[in-house]
């Protein structure tokens, strides 16, 4: 039942325009009619239903039909029939970024846009899909026919509204909102009113507060100093800020803002330079970095909160300024010239750079996960399901500790971008295994010149975070088609761990942050994927170096059955570290787990909380509770665990939120297609989180303490579709449910009172309908 999901709720919209529009249907490219003046009632009646109804499905670039409605520039904007994921194109696609390729609505109708709006009552696309979805209503509380399709990579229609009445007949069930509970009568009502007025824009967003306006302006003189040390150090942080929504320590939950390239300098409004890349040519002498503010809605899945303050100058002032180095020259633009970080800020030392990435670790690695890449099955079919990740501590890693290495392997590290536009993906394969296993050579020599007996790595190789930084140990989850992180480590001891050093924590970011094209051709695509390959066996293996030397040939095998005899497997990505012994003492079989339990012992505060859920220890673990008794679902392998959702959100009411993630088993993670051959569902389990661990809930439950124990004995009693399907019915909220929408809003409620930076809204477009 995974893979489901919805284009749920543009419909809300679909009420009656009747005073909105007329009747004539303007030319393509005009607009949707005479502009309104501005009012508030957008921003008082009409936006909190807009955000809560429709962009919680429509809100990034797998919004159906591109019809982003996280914002009122999204809906004026309209839908597009072209789809931005497209794993077969051969060509870069047109970017289509909302609030950056275009600015104005006729821009947008020159790119293939179409209004939602225009038409008239009879001809308007909105009010007729909102009368298809009323004349085929779902009877409520019942599970959606199988006769809807709802899987997100599911053929769309987009109709324009001179083809609406062939959709009408070929999709009976195709309106609005779709396979949805429906919007209530005050929810149309504002809709209807705003329409009937016109559709009036918002008035404009008032200013940030005077003292959120003084930092902006401190940090945009921070980012723009004249000398090169300055220039060059703002391009490198622009590089890895661009995605993040950056806010002020004194202002938790914002204004949110984003740093951009501008053509203007500080003191004139922000002329953004919108290009694929953050390192492309900006065709401009000297660009300016401007905070700007984030517009719309914010949504959990590109919502990566960064702080800035004085803490924060202060700590980069330390990493890039007082050393001694200085800069030669700026690093060139494009593909070829910018692609390869290693090169572009050679002259920044590189302890600086990689401590940079180790004090915000969980963003970056954030970066990776979330960000405009909505949807990625294919991308992160490349990790497992669930695995811990620490980092090598700078003072032991050769890449740091020796000025030359990184110099002299260079070449070594280019990035996908910089080889694949003159290179079909078999050629790739073969550059990147060539040049990997050449930079791994080189790598195995620089640690055995400094470890002449051979003694291998201590556990202060591994960082600590200084005994207070949570981002030195993360969990990642992978929930089939999107993933999430964490601090500290979750769950059981997991099948695999990493660990990564500088070079690989800088290519994965460059890899699928700063060098990823969404709009990319299927080349791009492919290139990505393969050189994840590399980092992940490449960083499992800096783990693997830790164990003792009999335990790691054969636990690397355990974790790629059926693909040990891939050429990246045996040769490229190899285990060089056969011959190095370890300086980690062991007492048990169990080596992985004991490795990571020392891990986390040496973090002390760093490592978090204990994880009370999946490992918990001592008389306190008898206790009676919420947390007693959702603990006998945690680790737990059984038939019932394959039929659970990804990422289920459990609400106990009065004692906050939980979530269930299921842990798919696989035999390996080596290979791009066919996932379905590669499981091992009965190795599935459960891991139990406090929160909720994930952008996209594919099902709620929704439980009183006093249910708890019960609810855990019929999840635990699954053996068929019959018992899940009495789950559902006495705890579950489905789809067509009479009170979806209100715990949706209790969900979204709680859990921005219990993160108030990270608030923002869930996807509900992978909703399952169980």
């Amino acid at each position: 039942m995974r893979k489901l999901g919805a284009a749920c709720c543009a419909a809300v919209l679909f009420a009656a325009l009747a005073a909105a529009c007329g009747e004539r249907t303007p030319p393509l490219l005009e607009p949707a009619g005479p502009r309104q003046p501005p009012t508030a009632q957008y921003a008082e009646s009409v936006a909190p239903v807009i955000e809560r109804r429709c962009a919680v499905c429509h809100g990034c670039y797998d919004s159906p039909c591109q019809l982003d409605l996280s914002s009122y520039p999204g809906l004026e904007r309209g839908a597009s029939k072209k789809p931005v994921y497209d794993s077969t194109r051969a060509v870069a696609a047109e970017p289509t970024r909302l609030f950056i390729d275009e600015r104005s609505e006729l821009g947008w109708r020159r790119r293939g846009f179409a209004s939602v709006l225009r038409g008239g009552p009879a001809r308007a696309l909105l009010p007729r899909m909102l009368a298809l979805g009323r004349a085929h209503p779902f009877a409520a509380d019942d599970r959606l026919p199988q006769s809807l399709p709802l899987d997100i990579t599911r053929p769309l229609t987009c109709p324009l509204s001179e083809e609406f009445d062939t959709y009408e007949s070929e999709h009976p069930l195709g309106g609005m909102p779709y396979g949805m509970a429906p919007l209530s009568k005050a929810e149309i009502d504002a809709i209807t009113a705003w329409l009937a007025a016109g559709a009036p824009p918002p008035l404009p967003a008032p200013p940030p507060p005077p003292e959120v306006l003084a930092q902006v302006a401190s940090w945009e003189a921070f980012l723009n100093g004249e000398s090169l040390e300055s220039r060059l150090v703002a391009r490198y942080l622009y590089e890895h800020w661009f995605l993040s929504h950056l806010y002020f320590e004194d202002h938790p939950t914002g204004p949110f803002f984003r740093v951009v390239r501008s053509r203007t300098p500080i003191g004139v409004d922000p002329d953004e330079i919108a290009t694929v890349r953050p390192y492309d040519d900006p065709g401009v002498a000297r660009v300016w970095y401007r905070l700007v503010p984030i517009e719309g809605a914010l949504l959990h899945k590109t919502h990566i909160p960064y702080a800035l303050g004085p803490k924060k100058m202060e700590r980069l002032r330390s990493l890039f300024f007082k050393g001694d180095w200085r800069a030669s020259r700026l690093p060139g633009y494009g593909r070829e010239a910018g692609s390869n970080p290693f090169k572009s800020f050679r002259e920044i030392p590189a302890r600086a750079r990689y401590q940079f990435l180790l004090d915000d670790a969980r963003n970056f690695v954030m970066n990776f996960i979330r960000g405009p890449v909505c949807y990625g099955q294919v991308a992160v079919d490349v990790i497992e399901d669930r695995f811990f990740v620490a980092f090598l501590d700078p003072g032991h890693d050769v890449s740091v500790t020796d000025p030359a290495f990184l110099p002299r392997v260079a070449d070594l590290l280019d990035l996908p971008p910089e080889r694949e536009s003159h290179s079909m993906p078999g050629e790739l394969f073969l550059e990147y295994n060539t040049v990997q296993t050449k930079y791994l050579n080189e790598r195995a020599k620089a640690y055995a010149a400094r470890d002449p007996k051979q003694l291998g790595p201590a556990l202060d190789w591994i960082w600590d975070g200084g005994k207070r930084d949570p981002d030195a140990l993360l969990t990642v989850y992978r929930h089939f088609d999107s993933a999430a992180v964490v601090h500290g480590f979750v769950g059981t001891w997991p099948k695999t761990a990493w660990v990564m050093d500088y070079p690989i924590f800088e290519r994965l970011y460059y890899d699928l942050v700063a060098g990823f094209d969404v709009f990319g051709n299927v080349t791009h695509q492919v290139a990505t994927r393969l050189y994840v390959d590399h980092l992940r066996m490449q960083a499992e293996d800096e783990f693997l170096a830790f164990l003792p030397p009999n335990s790691r040939d054969s636990l690397r095998a355990s974790w790629y059955r059926g693909a040990t005899k891939q050429l990246d497997y045996f040769l490229v990505d190899r285990l060089r570290s056969g011959k190095r012994g370890t300086q980690v003492r062991f007492a048990t079989k169990d080596v992985v787990g004991e490795l990571l339990a020392k891990i986390l012992a040496r973090a002390g505060a760093a490592g978090g909380p204990p994880d009370d859920l999946n490992r918990c220890a001592g008389k306190a673990c008898d206790r009676p509770g919420v947390g007693h008794s959702l603990r006998r679902l945690a680790g737990v392998r059984g038939p019932w665990v394959a039929r659970m959702p990804e990422l289920a959100v459990l609400r106990v009411r009065g004692h906050g939120l939980y979530s269930l993630i299921h842990d798919d088993a696989h035999t390996n993670v080596a290979f791009m297609f066919r996932e379905d051959e590669r499981r091992e569902p009965e190795n599935d389990l459960l891991t139990l989180a406090r929160g909720v661990s994930g952008s996209y809930p594919n099902f709620i439950f929704d439980v009183t303490a006093g249910e708890v124990d019960a609810f855990v004995d019929a999840v635990l009693a699954i053996r068929d579709d019959v018992a899940m399907d009495r789950l559902v019915e006495r705890y579950g909220v489905r789809r067509t449910s009479s009170r979806f929408w209100s715990t949706v809003d209790d969900v979204q409620a709680e859990y921005a009172r219990a993160e108030p930076t990270e608030a923002s809204l869930f996807d509900l477009d992978r909703y399952e309908n169980y």
